[in-house]
């Protein structure tokens, strides 16, 4: 079934939002902004790109959504962290990001049709929608308000305070959610993003030495002492279960003790988050939980009429 017809009403929503918590920049996004401003084949020419690189490589689809989310989570969605070093690349969190060049690409094809008009910080929130477009079979989808521009500090302290890390209990990750602006509801759909992708045995190791975590399911966790054997850093999939495709799998895995990260993990033991894991093993309620949550996530503090710039280079701060 597809979600769209579940989210009109959202997404209306969405391209009227207007961010007054303290703190927090006020702006709008609409929804086919560059439709009626001097680009109206941009988001034809940004998704096709990343199609097209996920095709070439699937791993880019989890890479594209991670950048998204540590993006908008430091100083809002305004490409910050595509910003090379000194910058929040240098953060530890950042330092396993990839995904980076399918941006360049996309910039680079949108730039020959209508340089200068189209945000890095609009690419990175389009491609992060089409990357779960694809690996949900298309039934996950969502018109993406763009209008964003791009900001002018990166900060490597920034990131490290503000990313959830992998150990980060859930009042930690809670806290950090909210200073974004978003709720504990929003931040346990947007943690089902861990329905694909990978984790390095650094991530997790704190859960099998120097005592093994009895929350783990024992095949899970027997597995796991296999991969990462001590000073290893293999990888291996956030949801054990079907880790290519987009869909609650994460949320039952929780559930039974198949969550990867202790941050995985605790949103099932802490009964402020367990709730909400247990509304979203439904798919078809994770699914429009999530998508009003990316679309909430992508407002916060974005840079918006003459604020910020439009980036030549998504990597360089305009001279």
């Amino acid at each position: 079934m597809l979600v769209r017809p579940y989210v009109i009403f959202l997404l209306v929503v969405a391209s009227l939002v207007v961010l007054t918590l303290p703190g927090l920049i006020e702006a709008q996004l609409v929804n086919g902004f560059y439709a009626s401003h001097g680009c109206p084949k941009a988001e034809s020419i940004i998704k096709s790109a990343v199609i097209t690189a996920i095709h070439q490589n699937s791993a880019n689809a989890p890479g594209l959504l991670r950048i998204f989310f540590h993006d908008c989570i430091v100083n809002g969605c305004d490409a910050s962290v595509l910003i090379d070093s000194p910058s929040e690349k240098d953060a530890i969190p950042n330092q396993t990001l990839h995904g980076f060049a399918v941006i360049d690409t996309a910039k680079a094809q949108v730039e020959e049709v209508c340089p200068g008009i189209v945000s890095c910080a609009d690419i990175v929130a389009l491609a992060a929608e089409t990357s779960v477009a694809i690996t949900s079979g298309g039934r996950v989808s969502w018109e993406v308000p763009t209008g964003r521009r791009d900001g002018l500090v990166s900060s490597a302290a920034a990131a490290l305070a503000a990313i959830p890390r992998p150990t980060d209990t859930v009042a930690t990750i809670t806290s950090k959610f909210a200073a974004r602006g978003l709720s504990v509801e929003q931040m346990v759909a947007l943690s089902g993003a861990h329905t694909i992708g990978l984790a390095h045995c650094s991530a997790f190791s704190n859960r099998l030495s120097p005592t093994l975590d009895s929350t783990l399911a024992s095949p899970l966790a027997q597995s796991l002492l296999k991969l990462c054997p001590s000073g290893s850093n293999n990888t291996t999939n956030l949801d054990v279960t079907t880790p290519t495709k987009f869909d609650a799998a994460y949320f039952r895995n929780l559930q039974v003790g198949l969550g990867l990260l202790t941050s995985d993990a605790e949103l099932q033991s802490d009964g402020s988050t367990s709730g909400f894991v247990s509304a979203n093993t439904n798919f078809n309620t994770f699914a429009a939980n999530f998508i009003s949550s990316m679309i909430a996530m992508g407002n916060v503090e974005v840079l918006t009429g003459t604020a910020g710039q439009i980036r030549a280079n998504c990597h360089q701060f305009n001279s």
